[in-house]
């Protein structure tokens, strides 16, 4: 049987919560590497399912949304919810820390930047800290962006005076789109021992994407429970 997470959800849900949707127009990055089980496990909510092997996903936008510069960075966990693929929301880095519209939970305040380099793209996160996490997309290519899967979240959500997992669906509307391979990412000086920017680091890289257009996430629901017959 696939293991299950162990990361308790109470009090993961930030309040005032907002279900998005969050809409995003600019441009993203997708890094996608595998990640040591025991820690993925550690921060993988009770519900969801690992993969084999584990993944974990970082996000990173810099775009405008409702007319307002928007930068921020999310990771996740790949994982299983309701038997579908999904990336499960462990931590956003946000301008003033506070949780985001549809990708809501656990968030840190900071910065993101995006810099091209001659070899291809540079991503650091930064709090006021240090650098939280970098991120370098090397030689990235064109490619038809129909060519990318784009997974739902899973986020949290207020639930009957608790906390509920809630999913939040995925659109994209691209007009260009890279891939790069031997992507890297790795934890800063910021990012502490017990830190999930650390803990979450990559082992080995997967897959990574360079998109330009909107991305729309959300709004975020809880699902109606299953009723068995």
């Amino acid at each position: 049987m696939p293991d299950r997470g162990l990361r308790a959800i109470e009090g993961l849900a930030p309040s005032p919560f907002d279900a998005g949707p969050l809409e995003i127009a600019g441009r993203w990055v997708q890094v996608t590497f595998e990640v040591d089980r025991d820690a993925a496990i550690r921060w993988m909510p009770a519900d969801v399912t690992r993969p084999v092997p584990c993944y974990g996903r970082l996000l990173a936008v810099d775009g405008e949304s409702g007319g307002r510069p928007m930068r921020f960075a999310a990771l996740a966990l790949g994982g299983r919810f309701r038997m579908m693929p999904r990336n499960v929301l462990v931590e956003a880095v946000t301008a003033d820390g506070a949780a985001l519209p549809a990708l809501a939970g656990p968030a840190l305040a900071g910065d993101v930047r995006m810099d091209a380099e001659s070899d291809g793209l540079a991503i650091a996160i930064t709090t006021a800290e240090g650098v939280l996490a970098e991120a370098r997309l090397p030689a990235p290519y064109a490619i038809e962006p129909a060519m990318l899967r784009w997974d739902g979240w899973v986020v949290y959500a207020p639930n009957n005076g608790g906390t509920a997992l809630a999913e939040a669906l995925v659109e994209v509307r691209a007009t260009a789109a890279r891939l790069s391979k031997g992507a890297t990412f790795a934890p800063g000086p910021a990012a502490d021992r017990s830190s999930p920017w650390r803990q979450l680091r990559s082992l080995l890289p997967i897959s990574a994407c360079a998109v330009e257009g909107v991305l729309r996430v959300g709004p975020a629901a809880v699902p109606a429970p299953v009723l068995m017959g």
